[in-house]
């Protein structure tokens, strides 16, 4: 969005310029000028285009770092939870098979209002 514009395309199309007796054609001129006014009011345009894009991938950005820290906060609670589990114990299919029965009353705890982290 570094693009500055000294001119736009209302002052292009208010723009007069006297006539003399040997100068241009002001009806060249004229249309020369409506081709500038044309490129100018495309590129006015696109710049507005531009800056709504620009605007709203900025707050998909934003967005996006926030579920990144909350995702990261998450990961670390579970880093602390599991941090106790050495790598070289044998993951088998029992301890497997436990785990997902944890998980399912831990779950039907929640259901019932229970928190199964608080049950001593």
């Amino acid at each position: 969005m570094a693009i500055k514009l000294t001119l736009n395309s209302e002052k292009v199309l208010e723009k007069v310029f006297p006539s003399t007796r040997n100068g241009y054609d002001p009806f060249e001129v004229d249309s020369f000028l409506d081709s500038v006014l044309a490129d100018y009011r495309t590129i006015e345009n696109n710049l507005l285009i531009e800056k709504s894009k620009y605007d709203s991938l900025e707050s998909k950005i934003k967005t996006l770092e926030s579920k990144i820290k909350s995702l990261e906060i998450e990961n670390e609670r579970y880093k602390a939870r599991f941090a106790n589990i050495k790598e070289s114990d044998n993951v088998t299919l029992d301890n497997i098979d436990l785990v997902k029965k944890i998980n399912k009353y831990e779950s039907f705890l929640y259901k019932l209002g229970y928190n199964p982290h608080t049950i001593k």
